[in-house]
């Protein structure tokens, strides 16, 4: 770090022509004033991959870079993005959430590297298409439903519910608005060939507890930063399209999920840094794991069962959050 006054860089996707300002946006305005109150100057970074030449070596003068591009963004993937955020690492860079972290614990396979922890749930992985039309057939053939996940994604894209019905297979998409299709066998199996272009896919275990609500446990590091509640979700049990409800969003000392926050700190954050073969200083400024609520009761054995973990791009997240990211930042530099 250089004797002036630490320059942190917040990188947000942004449209060509479009402009964006950290301090004018409803979810990072609060945290960059935060770092600007701890005397470090903040720049908006604007991406999109027809901007990469454009600033790759500006980049390198930044202290610190926090990244918030979604892994599908418009169509694109974060290829590009990921080989310069690697690049900038390299050069001494900070970078809030690195692709080898991601590609470890922010890629859906962590479910089925984790499906024997406390709390994994039976998953099954596929490499290749043929391995998965080999395979998936029997998943669903006594009545079961599973939920179909590509390798990488956000916002409920390329996350299916499906279950068979008579000599149908009922797919429902989790993008907003999706209505549950049925499909014969031949189209099934074409439908998800493409998505075997981005990586493996994920085969999960339902879970009827998705009624309950799902809790998201934010992170910065190993420490619990708070905690996001959201009682309907993209794949609600009901008939018709799902609106989503509202997440309501707690501090780290919520005594709802303190039980949640404890196992993540003293026994969970390790049990996943062992397996995923990822050393505690890589772990992002800020992340999230998502979980279903499968009882009422706290501190009740398999009350929670890992939905997702969120790496790559986590916001809006709670208020709470803001001092922990800001710490994390500092000490890094």
């Amino acid at each position: 770090m250089r004797d002036s006054q630490p320059v942190v860089g917040m990188i947000l996707y942004c449209a060509p022509g479009n402009t964006k300002d950290v301090f004018a946006e409803e979810k990072y305005h609060a945290l960059a004033e935060s770092f600007v109150e701890h005397s470090m100057s903040v720049e908006t970074v604007l991406y999109n991959d027809t901007l990469f030449d454009s600033y790759r070596d500006s980049l390198r003068k930044l202290d610190a870079l926090l990244v918030w591009v979604n892994p599908i963004e418009h169509g694109r993937d974060r290829t590009i993005l990921d080989g310069l955020l690697t690049e900038l690492e390299t050069a001494g860079v900070f970078i809030s959430s690195v692709p080898e972290t991601i590609m470890k614990i922010g890629t859906k396979d962590v479910l089925f590297k984790t499906r024997n922890l406390e709390w994994g749930s039976d998953v099954e992985m596929y490499t290749t298409f043929d391995d998965f039309r080999d395979r998936f057939p029997a998943s669903i053939i006594d009545g079961q439903t599973r939920v179909l996940k590509q390798f990488r994604g956000n916002g409920g894209d390329g996350v299916f519910r499906v279950r068979a019905s008579k000599s149908r297979i009922l797919v429902l998409h989790a993008k907003r608005g999706s209505v549950e299709e049925a499909m014969d066998a031949d189209r099934f199996f074409d439908y998800f060939s493409d998505y075997f272009a981005g990586g493996p896919m994920l085969n999960q275990q339902w879970n009827d507890n998705i009624a309950n609500g799902m809790v998201r446990c934010y992170m910065s590091g190993r420490r619990v930063a708070g905690f996001g509640y959201q009682e309907i979700n993209a794949l609600y049990p009901q008939d018709g399209p799902v609106t989503p409800g509202k997440r309501f969003y707690f501090t780290e000392q919520c005594a709802l999920f303190a039980d949640l926050g404890m196992l993540m700190e003293e026994r969970w954050i390790n049990q996943l840094l062992e397996v995923s073969d990822l050393g505690a200083e890589k772990l992002p400024v800020i992340w999230d794991a998502d979980f279903f609520i499968n009882s009422m009761v706290p501190n009740t054995p398999g009350r929670y069962t890992l939905c997702e973990i969120n790496v790559s791009s986590v916001s809006p997240f709670p208020e709470s959050a803001i001092g922990f990211i800001v710490n994390k930042v500092q000490d890094a530099l």
